[in-house]
């Protein structure tokens, strides 16, 4: 008999590094009293902008949408203050994206009373289950992507059928979000690398800066529908 080989293939799949939420950001938390206050302090800032335009709501739908952006930046404003053990807050926080995406949706279709495509619906869920497998096997950044993705496409989608101040708005509203991801990124590469420059320095408020002007944008627009 000749001689017989065995390959082994490996496939690799790349592993899911932990990340507490908010404490792997950058702003080095402190041990007694409110963890990071400067992220803390623009969270809160932010939630009390959301909350003027969310008295202001001229819809049910976009008053739900903006309740639910305003539960989410609360639960975000308190996790910077506090930490929960084990990874209840990223998991909260991820799951608050979903249902602003279909606050996003629900306000979409009372404005145009259009349906999404199936094309489209099958797309959302393959966007979804890469989500899913993401949380659940990768770092927050792939998830960050994912999810990102999905809010960026409902948009497009609707785009062509909402009225131009809103158009004209989605355009910021991606390119803020893209900011954020970079942000993101750079945190995510270069924290220790800036800490080991300004240690006291709070980098992660510039995240919390964009998305302040993220959340005005979206507010101060879609109220209106």
């Amino acid at each position: 008999m000749g001689n017989c080989n065995l390959v082994l293939i490996y496939i690799y799949i790349p592993k899911k590094k932990e990340y507490t939420f908010p404490f792997d950001t950058c702003e080095i938390p402190k041990k007694n009293g409110i963890a990071q206050p400067f992220s803390m302090l623009f969270n809160l800032l932010t939630s009390i902008m959301i909350f003027f335009f969310l008295i202001k709501a001229k819809s049910i739908q976009s008053f739900i949408l903006l309740l639910t952006i305003l539960s989410f930046e609360l639960f975000h404003t308190f996790s910077h203050s506090f930490h929960l053990n084990g990874n209840i807050q990223i998991n909260v926080t991820h799951t608050m994206t979903y249902l602003i995406n279909i606050a996003f949706f629900l306000l979409f279709y009372k404005q145009t009373h259009i349906f999404p495509s199936f094309s489209f619906l099958f797309y959302i869920l393959l966007l979804v289950i890469i989500d899913i497998y993401s949380v659940f096997n990768l770092s927050i950044v792939y998830y960050l992507l994912s999810q990102s993705l999905i809010f960026i496409s409902i948009l497009l989608y609707y785009y062509q059928y909402l009225p131009g101040f809103i158009q004209k708005s989605i355009y910021k509203i991606s390119a803020l979000v893209i900011i954020i991801i970079l942000l993101f990124l750079n945190e995510k590469y270069n924290c220790k690398r800036m800490l080991s420059v300004y240690p006291k320095f709070p980098y992660h408020i510039f995240i919390e800066i964009t998305g302040f002007v993220l959340f005005f944008i979206i507010c101060s627009n879609f109220y209106k529908l």
